[in-house]
């Protein structure tokens, strides 16, 4: 007789950043942080749309019109970020690694640091710092970047500066 019970939940093997942009918020991508990498996922133009329209620039660029934009894409862009996440989640590490994803081995990095902007429609910056001494900037929307830079600090507390 088979019996039915739930399973110990697993604690997930990865961790999600994201979405963060690069190009001035024209380039969207999810950081999947592994024990020995961090490997930038890019998104599609479709994320650009998504998360570009929802991420509260369009309502202080183009006012009502941008408001009543933003209030309709809302609820789409929190599925489209949950079917993402999951999709992420479950993807096997070498389809990750593969092009045009960016993969930073841990062992490369020199630091990792959080620039906070204050005003206006800066994004603050989580920056990558790597040992031949170029810097990868990755902006992340406010609501999120207290989150993800505890999120990173408890992964490699030995390079969050």
């Amino acid at each position: 007789m088979a019996t039915t019970g739930a399973a110990a939940a697993q604690s997930p093997s990865r961790t999600l950043i994201g979405p963060v942009s690069t190009q001035g918020g024209f380039q969207y991508w999810y950081l999947v942080c592994l024990p020995d990498s961090i490997i930038a996922v890019r998104q599609s133009i479709g994320a650009f749309f998504m998360f570009g329209l929802a991420n509260g620039a369009v309502p202080h660029v183009f006012g009502l019109i941008g408001g009543l934009i933003n209030l309709a894409v809302r609820g789409q862009t929190r599925k489209y970020r949950e079917r993402t996440e999951a999709s992420l989640q479950r993807a096997a590490t070498g389809f990750l690694r593969a092009k045009p994803n960016v993969v930073y081995p841990v062992s490369q990095l020199t630091a990792i640091t959080f620039k906070s902007a204050k005003a206006g429609l800066i994004l603050p910056d989580i920056v990558l710092e790597t040992s031949d001494g170029r810097k990868h900037s990755f902006g992340v929307q406010r609501d999120d970047f207290d989150k993800a830079g505890a999120a990173l600090r408890q992964l490699y507390p030995q390079l969050c500066r």
